[in-house]
C-alpha cells in the first residue's frame, strides 16, 4: 500500500493519544490506600503490598478519560474466619468495616446501591476497593458478594498474566487494538463490556494471519476485528475470559455497529489507497474519535 509509512504513522500517534494522561495521580491514590489498609489489617508499612490494579486498567488496555479504578486489596485469611463466625450478610459487613475505616482519611467513601466499596475523587474519578483473600488451595480469590450474601471466587490475577503473555507473543498488538475498540466504543456508545472486548480480541489474535505484521498494517487489522465482531453469530450469548474460564454475558448485540464500523473503514482504507489523506481522516475520527490524529 503506497500510503503505508503515513497510515503507520497516524496509528503510532492515535495509540499515543489513547495513553491514561494521569498515572501518577492514580499511582498517588492507590499507594495511599493501600497505606492506610495494610496498616489495619496486616500492621505492616507499604504502600503496594497485598494490592493489584484490576480492570481495565490491571489489564492495561484502558484509555484516557477513564474514570473507574478497580483495586483489589489482599485481606489476611484469618479475617475471613472471623466473619465467617459472625451472623447475618457477613459481606455486608466486610464492607461496611473497611468503609468505615476509610471514611477517616477519606470521608466521600460510600457503598453503592450496587454494593461496591467506591472512594470518589473531585476530578471524576472513582477507586472501587475490592476486598479478597486468598483461600488454602490458593488457585482462586474469595471476594464478598454483599448484594447476595455470600462469597464469590474469581482469578483476575491469572487474566492479567494471560494477556501479558499475548500481548507480547503478537509484539503488543492485542493491546493497541482493545484500546483503539474502546476508542470506537465510547464514542458509539457499544454495548460491549471491556473484559469481552479484550476476550475477543485475543481470540482474533490467535486467528489473523497478520498477527506477526507491523503499525503499516493496522487500518487492516481494525477493519478485520470490525468483521470479526460483526460477523460473531446472535445465538452466542456468551464467551469464558482467558485465564479463569470466567463466564462474560453478551448484554446486547454488538454486531450490526461493527458492520458500519467496518464498512466506513474499508472506505477510509479506499481512501488512503488513493491518496486522500483528508477525507480519509474524516471517516477514520467518525469511527474512533476526535483521539485520531489529523
Amino acid at each position: 500500500m503506497g500510503s503505508g509509512t503515513d497510515l503507520a504513522e497516524k496509528f503510532r500517534l492515535f495509540i499515543n493519544n489513547l495513553k491514561i494522561d494521569n498515572p501518577e495521580v492514580i499511582s498517588r491514590r492507590y499507594r495511599e490506600i493501600g497505606q492506610i489498609l495494610n496498616l489495619r489489617y496486616w500492621n505492616i508499612r507499604s504502600d503496594t503490598r497485598n494490592l493489584h490494579y484490576l480492570g481495565s486498567y490491571g489489564r492495561e488496555t484502558a484509555v484516557k478519560g477513564l474514570t473507574n479504578i478497580n483495586v483489589l486489596f489482599l485481606l489476611p485469611y484469618q479475617v475471613y474466619q472471623e466473619y465467617e463466625e459472625r451472623p447475618g450478610n457477613v459481606q455486608q459487613l466486610l464492607l461496611n468495616d473497611i468503609r468505615e475505616f476509610l471514611s477517616k482519611t477519606h470521608p466521600d467513601a460510600f457503598i453503592n446501591e450496587e454494593k461496591s466499596l467506591l472512594i470518589p475523587f473531585q476530578d471524576g474519578i472513582r477507586i472501587e476497593i475490592i476486598p479478597g483473600f486468598i483461600g488454602p488451595r490458593k488457585n482462586h480469590i474469595i471476594y464478598p458478594d454483599a448484594q447476595e450474601g455470600q462469597w464469590q471466587t474469581f482469578n483476575p490475577i491469572r487474566e492479567i498474566e494471560v494477556i501479558n503473555e499475548y500481548n507480547y507473543k503478537y509484539g503488543g498488538k492485542v493491546r493497541h487494538l482493545a484500546r483503539m475498540t474502546r476508542a470506537w466504543k465510547m464514542v458509539h456508545e457499544v454495548p460491549i463490556p471491556g473484559m469481552l472486548i479484550d476476550t475477543l480480541v485475543m481470540i482474533f489474535m490467535d486467528e489473523w494471519e497478520g498477527n506477526q505484521s507491523s503499525f503499516s498494517y493496522y487500518g487492516e487489522m481494525v477493519m478485520d476485528f470490525m468483521e470479526y465482531l460483526a460477523g460473531l453469530k446472535n445465538e452466542q450469548l456468551h464467551w469464558y475470559a482467558k485465564g479463569s474460564n470466567r463466564k462474560l454475558e453478551r448484554q446486547e448485540d454488538f454486531g450490526a455497529q461493527a458492520n458500519v464500523a467496518y464498512k466506513k473503514i474499508k472506505q477510509a482504507m479506499d481512501l488512503e489507497e488513493q491518496g486522500d489523506s483528508y477525507n480519509a481522516n474524516k471517516i477514520w475520527k467518525e469511527i474512533f474519535g476526535r483521539s485520531f490524529p489529523d
